[in-house]
């Protein structure tokens, strides 16, 4: 490990720590013998002595002694995450692998840190790195880059183990603006220089003379061998001042509902059913700093579901044991199934006792119908922007409110409809009365709430709008779940509820379709519409 502002360290590193151990042996590739054969070949020097590089040894002592060797080296460990990447791509196990080696090797930034700055630069892209990485640091009056120094992120990793000049920034904070941002356009460009100035701990003094900084030089890195002036940077990479805060870039937005740790769930008819399969279930998870991962998809018959999610659920916190907020749950459902009452579904038990998954978690549905009609996308997303923006009109409440108010301006984005959306199961369809669900969602209506009984409960509703009047309505999953599990406490059978809780939160049904989290679309899916142009699509479709 290695402090930046000191000098450089004497001796050689001390033996990688476990987690790094276990980083490296998580990585896919590495399981493989000839993988693991090359790369001791190409960087190990004890580890090559062992017969046929891998015969007859360990495989994770293999490992080891092979980061040992790297780790006494100059380079230390990222040549072989770099070359790991190669062979990975930029998998999770990557990710993590290339954050636990910045933690170790330099003491600059958290672990979140690190991450979030890994994620800024996976989008960069910069020809010829290696040589203009080279060309900076010759300004600088510093030796060549490594050989290794090709991708952003080992650069900014190398240059994090350089000094900085006193009344300078650290260079590795300034090659990210000089050279890494260039890399990145419009307002990526902008949030890597943001991102830069918030995370310097010693920005630049620029009330400092040239001729201090030309003393210390000679003072801290010793004479330059090199006679006449320092050549200036090429023209591709211009010394950038320091920028503020970029106003261009969206300031955070508080209380809209966006959970980072999340398990996405979608069930859909199968087209063609088979015996003991009539659905196809699919789920996508992600805990915060990871992508989002999509699971295996598994087909069974619709009464199976709950028992499915109740597993998917157990497997997602048992893997996730320490997350730093709650598991938000999304189900994506197509109309024939909004009937299901997913937020009374049960969890596994501990000790005789069930959960209820409205209760632990924030559940809300969405829209699998919508999610396959591109053509509605345009206005599904400057309605939300309009809601996030807080410039949406008022609650639309059908029947009173006519479809002139659903078209108005500001336009509604928050929908209550007056029954049961008409043609999921176990609602019955009102012919000649307008379909209210399929208008909201047409016009690009986000939020959709109804009473799953049906029947216009008057109680119901007024109680409803005396929840929804006067809140900001961007946090209503979290108040729904409250409502929820007030709710638990209520007689389900004494039909006068007394109070907003039992009369809203056992029977409320919400649809909360935020078109930013987006089930992550996999390589090889088609990305046409639905062959009828309504329904849900077949199997094997996109996502």
């Amino acid at each position: 490990m290695h402090d930046p502002y000191e000098g450089p360290g004497n001796g050689a590193r001390p033996e990688p720590p476990r987690y790094l151990v276990d980083a490296v042996m998580e990585v896919g590739c590495v399981t493989d013998d000839a993988t693991l054969h090359d790369l001791v070949l190409r960087f190990g020097r004890t580890a090559r002595s062992a017969p046929d590089g891998t015969a007859g040894t360990n495989r994770r002592s293999l490992v080891v002694q092979l980061m040992q060797d790297l780790c006494d080296g100059p380079t230390g460990l990222a040549p072989l995450v770099k070359s790991l990447e190669v062979r990975e791509g930029n998998s999770v196990a990557i990710r993590k692998l290339r954050v636990a080696t910045a933690l170790w090797e330099v003491e600059l930034l958290s672990d979140e840190e690190w991450a979030e700055l890994f994620r800024l630069l996976d989008g960069v892209c910069i020809p010829d790195l290696h040589r203009r990485y080279s060309d900076f640091l010759h300004a600088l009056r510093l030796p060549t880059a490594p050989g290794h120094c090709t991708e952003p992120w080992t650069v900014f990793l190398h240059a994090a183990t350089l000094n900085a000049r006193p009344g300078e920034a650290l260079p590795c904070f300034q090659v990210l603006q000089q050279l890494l941002a260039l890399g990145a356009e419009g307002q990526a460009q902008l949030r890597i220089v943001a991102w830069a100035h918030d995370h310097d701990p010693h920005p630049p003094d620029h009330n400092s003379h040239s001729h201090d900084r030309s003393h210390n030089h000679d003072q801290d890195y010793g004479p330059d061998p090199r006679p006449g002036p320092v050549p200036p940077l090429p023209p591709v990479l211009p010394v950038l001042p320091p920028l503020p805060l970029p106003s261009s870039l969206p300031p955070p937005l508080p209380g809209v509902w966006d959970p980072p740790d999340y398990l996405i769930v979608r069930i859909r008819p199968l087209l063609a059913p088979e015996p003991g399969c009539d659905v196809l279930l699919s789920h996508w998870r992600r805990a915060f700093p990871d992508d989002q991962l999509r699971g295996k998809d598994c087909r069974i018959e619709r009464w199976q579901a709950e028992q499915e999610v109740r597993r998917l659920i157990r497997q997602a916190e048992s893997d996730w044991a320490y997350l730093r907020s709650d598991l938000a749950v999304e189900f994506m459902l197509p109309r024939s199934l909004l009937h299901l009452q997913v937020e009374r579904w049960r969890k596994a038990s501990f000790q005789g006792a069930a959960g209820v998954l409205g209760e632990d978690h924030q559940v809300v549905v969405r829209s699998l119908d919508r999610f396959t009609r591109r053509d509605l996308h345009g206005r599904w997303g400057q309605r939300w922007e309009a809601f996030v923006d807080g410039t949406a009109g008022r609650v639309h409440w059908f029947a009173e409110d006519g479809r002139r108010h659903l078209y108005s301006d500001p336009p509604p984005a928050v929908v209550v409809l007056s029954s049961p959306p008409a043609g999921a199961q176990g609602a019955d369809g009102a012919r000649g009365r307008p379909d209210e669900l399929a208008e909201a969602l047409r016009v690009g209506v986000p939020v959709v709430l109804w009473d799953r009984r049906g029947g216009g409960d008057p109680s119901f509703r007024a109680a409803l709008r005396t929840l929804l009047d006067g809140r900001d309505l961007r946090g209503l999953p979290g108040l729904v779940k409250a409502l929820r599990i007030e709710s638990g406490d209520c007689d389900p059978e004494e039909k006068g509820e007394d109070t907003v809780a039992g009369r809203v939160g056992r029977h409320v049904a919400l649809l909360w379709d935020d078109p930013r989290r987006m089930p992550v679309m996999t390589a090889d899916a088609p990305t046409g519409p639905p062959v009828d142009g309504e329904g849900v699509k077949g199997d094997g479709d996109a996502p």
